[in-house]
């Protein structure tokens, strides 16, 4: 009885492991004063939310962008990031992860983008730090 719930239990992972996320195109663009992040799920079973997260030659981990919830297939999602504009000459790494219903995640897409503000984004992040605080 052991052994064959043991197999039934295998059985069940791999059928699971097996439905993996497929992403159309996974996409980041400077687009003013911001970085916008893009994609388009082909396939997204069991997702319960996808985490964008960033990281800059100047930190040494991701973190946290933004988290959306799963709204189907098909339709794309978009992340502004206007926090960028703080970073000088840099490297931008971008991360797309799921969380599934069972709680397990699975990273499901990387880009790395060449970012290059101008002076004039850089300045107006500056003014408005000042105020921020």
């Amino acid at each position: 009885m052991r052994v064959l719930l043991f197999l039934l239990t295998g059985i069940l992972l791999v059928a699971s492991a097996s439905q993996n996320v497929r992403l159309r195109y996974f996409n980041a663009e400077y687009n003013g004063a911001a970085m916008v992040v893009s994609w388009e799920a082909e396939a997204e079973p069991g997702v319960q939310t996808y985490e964008l997260h960033r990281k800059t030659e100047q930190s040494e981990q991701f973190t946290l962008l933004a988290e959306l919830q799963a709204h189907g297939v098909n339709t794309p999602y978009t992340v502004r990031d206007e926090q960028v504009y703080k970073s000088p000459m840099a490297m931008v790494d971008y991360r797309l992860e799921v969380v599934l219903d069972s709680g397990l995640r699975q990273r499901v897409a990387e880009r790395r983008v060449n970012y290059t503000p101008t002076a004039i984004p850089r300045s107006w992040g500056s003014i408005k730090a000042m105020f921020l605080d």
